[in-house]
């Protein structure tokens, strides 16, 4: 953010009436919430997400899970997990998501744990089902499993990757013509998988924003200007998703230190019950957001990764705060501690209202 030249480029601005301030806040958040933690209270909140690969009869990838897509994202990065753990690309991968009657029982997206958890049971059944497609191999080339691998969706030679069975053959072997197979030998083309974190209640993603905006001291309004998060959600599957999910948490957390704000009467009727008197960010009203990553896989799984999804909102309205209390300072304003950060209590604490 290069921090000495916005100090020097305040100081400059403050000595021409223009009041600028720079805030920093930390933050921890909880992801991957396991049953160590729900279960003590009794809470019939199940914390283990399970998935089920298939390897269908053209040779594609199909997979069930109790993970549910909310727009996050979440649907891409279990094709992911699957694909990158099976050998595959990722458009041989179809997801399967939601009702678990139907999918693997688990427990939805909530917590910041779909990555973590589901992505994790994907990735352990992805692996599964590529050891039952490799014993199938082998059974079918007269070689050891242990000799093959499974390399951008083809059975080839692990040592010099010679190319030597196609997966949709594969496939029409084992569900078409299984009577040419070994006697005794059964091939399964699919696999199930759960995973609960065990070694701790949670994994702690966490890192650090900086905010940098320009207040009007006449009006009270706040412009921000530029923002600024480095986040540790350990091992990073989708950077682009990550980054979005952080940028949309930064947004939602700015709403909750400059807009959001629940409305009574004396009655307690809620006055501003409907989007056109709530006020909530808009694009127009948002800085830049800078991302950027820390990454210290959690060891509870192999995967390694962390939730990502409150990262964002967890540190932004504290930083905006301190950024508006810093641009302040030389006015020797009242501290802000009180959200939403309205222009009033701007005012007020300026002494001009």
């Amino acid at each position: 953010m290069n921090y000495a030249g916005l100090r020097a480029e305040q100081k400059a601005l403050r000595a021409k009436g223009i009041h600028r301030g720079i805030g920093f806040a930390s933050f921890i958040e909880v992801t991957n919430p396991s049953a160590a933690f729900y279960g003590v209270g009794g809470a019939r909140i199940t914390s283990q997400d399970g998935a089920t690969v298939k390897l269908d009869a053209q040779g594609a990838l199909i997979v069930h899970s109790g993970v549910t897509e909310q727009g996050q994202g979440a649907e891409a990065v279990l094709a992911q997990c699957v694909a990158s753990s099976f050998g595959v690309p990722i458009d041989r991968v179809r997801v399967v998501t939601g009702d678990t009657d139907n999918t693997p029982y688990g427990g939805g997206t909530w917590a910041s744990r779909a990555a973590g958890i589901g992505g994790e049971a994907a990735w352990q059944a992805g692996k599964a089902l590529r050891g039952n497609v490799l014993a199938v191999a082998g059974a079918m080339l007269q070689a050891k499993p242990d000799d093959l691998d499974i390399r951008n969706g083809v059975v080839v030679d692990k040592t010099n990757g010679a190319e030597r069975l196609a997966l949709d053959e594969l496939a029409r072997v084992a569900y078409f013509r299984p009577d040419t197979l070994p006697p005794g030998f059964q091939a399964e083309m699919m696999a199930t998988r759960h995973y609960v974190p065990r070694a701790w209640p949670f994994a702690f993603t966490n890192g650090i924003q900086a905010s940098y905006l320009e207040v009007d001291t006449d009006t009270g309004f706040v412009k921000l200007l530029k923002h600024w998060c480095v986040e540790d959600c350990g091992t990073i599957i989708n950077p682009q998703l990550v980054d979005e999910q952080i940028r949309g948490g930064v947004v939602q957390g700015i709403g909750a230190a400059l807009f959001e704000h629940c409305r009574y009467d004396e009655r307690g009727q809620m006055l501003n019950g409907n989007m056109a008197d709530y006020l909530v960010p808009m694009a127009v009203e948002m800085p830049d957001i800078d991302c950027g990553h820390v990454v210290s896989p959690t060891a509870d799984s192999e995967l390694g990764a962390k939730g990502a999804g409150e990262a964002g909102t967890a540190g932004a309205p504290a930083c905006v705060m301190n950024a508006i209390n810093d641009a302040l300072r030389p006015l020797h304003a009242q501290p802000l501690t009180d959200m939403p950060f309205t222009p009033e209590k701007i005012l007020r604490a300026l002494g001009t209202v």
